[in-house]
């Protein structure tokens, strides 16, 4: 479509082409306006709305000419073509009455172009559009912080991650349900709930990792300061006890005593004395009995600001050895290694150690140089126990280092037919030895 100001005989000049152009543009947004739409459908009978046809529609100028594109799409070429004629057609008409009108006779006014109308579809809020942005804003959020976290966070998540900080198997995985409850009741079921399913499980395994150089000492400590490395021990010591054997628990950790709060003990006198007094009573009179049959604790006793000294002498070792004639198994809970200088010599002086992890709370850092420290001192490390795992994390709770256990029970019966076992082949070789010995008294 051609727009032609108008007839005369000057020739154009400068303002003429811009006022040109300038009316060009204004024939152009005319042709935008509801009202032309509304007549197109009347007189052409579309079944459609205004803004519909308007999205069919679209309307361009050439630059720096007197020249409109109008161009329609719809299914039906011919209806097409009718639509952009009958656009350009009332355009005309609508033109030609402005130029009769006041416009035209250069009376000062205005014209009303497009009249106001009732939108159904409200401008704001848009509901839908909202909704959709607030989704994409929300996902892309939780998704900038979780790389952010991930970067940031360096602790340990999984059982994974624990082997390759430590380099040891994850001889067993404690959800957080079980551990936090036990660390704020500070007491010990009575080993057939599910909640001791984890420890029974740590049992076994711990058992299984010793076979090979049977142990008969154990201390549990913690890279970093950690209640669950007690909680760990308190359970451990209890489901040998159960088992029949004479377990002493030894708490180690003269800095803050706990472990005589989990059995309603009095905690005044324990190992601070036994190591302090040179003249001090046997280590067999500062032993209590506990709530658990065949389970002794011997408590830290009064607390010391620095147990090093303590420690860090041959009356050590000689308590120890003390304590393996009235016991077949000793469980010493010791202070961090990070923390406490005292705990590499706590864990010097028993046959294994075990590294009490948690999940979503030790670094990685923190727990390799717990290993170093471990590897440095010649201590067997027979694998580290995780803790806080999430309960539907099946598979850091499961590991891979022997078959799963369903139940509570059966790693009871697993851990007893390993005594069995034991003693049994502990029996054939005393009468091999005997039945040795009878061979060979006649010769003699």
């Amino acid at each position: 479509m051609l727009v032609n100001q108008g007839r005369g005989t000057a020739a154009p000049d400068y303002e003429s082409v811009l006022m040109s152009q300038q009316l060009t543009r204004t024939y152009a947004e005319l042709l935008k306006k509801r009202p032309l739409y509304e007549m197109v459908i009347a007189n052409l009978r579309l079944e459609t709305t205004p803004e519909r046809l308007m999205q069919q529609v679209r309307v361009s100028t050439i630059r720096d000419t007197q020249l409109i594109v109008v161009t329609a799409r719809d299914r039906s070429p011919q209806r097409a073509a009718d639509i952009a004629n009958e656009l350009v057609r009332l355009l005309q008409e609508q033109d030609r009455q402005l130029l009769t009108g006041s416009y035209g006779s250069g009376a000062r006014g205005l014209s009303v172009v497009e009249p106001a109308w009732a939108d159904a579809v409200p401008a704001s809020p848009k509901t839908l559009r909202d909704t959709l942005l607030g989704l994409i804003f929300g996902l892309l959020g939780m998704s900038g912080i979780a790389l952010v976290r991930e970067y940031v966070d360096q602790t340990i998540k999984n059982g994974d991650e624990a082997v390759c900080a430590v380099g040891a198997p994850v001889l067993a995985a404690v959800s957080a349900r079980s551990i936090n409850n036990d660390v704020r009741r500070r007491s010990i079921g009575d080993g057939d709930d599910s909640s001791a399913e984890d420890y029974w499980m740590l049992a076994v395994r711990t058992r299984s990792a010793l076979a090979d150089n049977p142990a008969r000492s154990l201390t549990t400590t913690s890279a970093e300061p950690l209640a669950d490395a007690y909680a760990v021990a308190v359970h451990l010591a209890a489901i040998y006890a159960r088992l029949g054997q004479r377990v002493i628990l030894v708490d180690a950790d003269l800095r803050h005593p706990t472990l005589h709060s989990w059995f309603n003990l009095s905690g005044d006198t324990g190992l601070h004395a036994a190591l302090a007094c040179t003249h001090s009573l046997p280590v067999y009179r500062y032993l209590q009995p506990t709530s658990v049959a065949n389970l002794m604790l011997l408590p830290a006793g009064e607390p010391v600001a620095n147990p090093l000294i303590l420690f860090d002498s041959p009356r050590l070792r000689e308590r120890i050895g003390e304590l393996y004639q009235h016991a077949d198994f000793i469980i010493i809970a010791a202070p961090a290694l990070l923390s406490a200088a005292e705990s590499l010599l706590l864990a010097q002086a028993a046959d294994a150690a075990l590294l009490v992890l948690r999940a979503e709370t030790t670094p990685h850092a923190a727990a390799a140089a717990a290993r170093a420290l471990l590897d440095q001192a010649r201590i067997r490390l027979p694998g580290i126990v995780l803790t806080g795992v999430p309960d539907h994390d099946t598979a850091s709770r499961i590991g891979a280092f022997v078959p799963v256990m369903s139940r509570p029970m059966f790693g009871k019966r697993l851990i007893e037919s390993l005594a069995v076992a034991e003693e049994k082949s502990s029996r054939s070789i005393s009468m091999s030895s005997a039945s040795t010995a009878s061979s060979q008294s006649p010769k003699q």
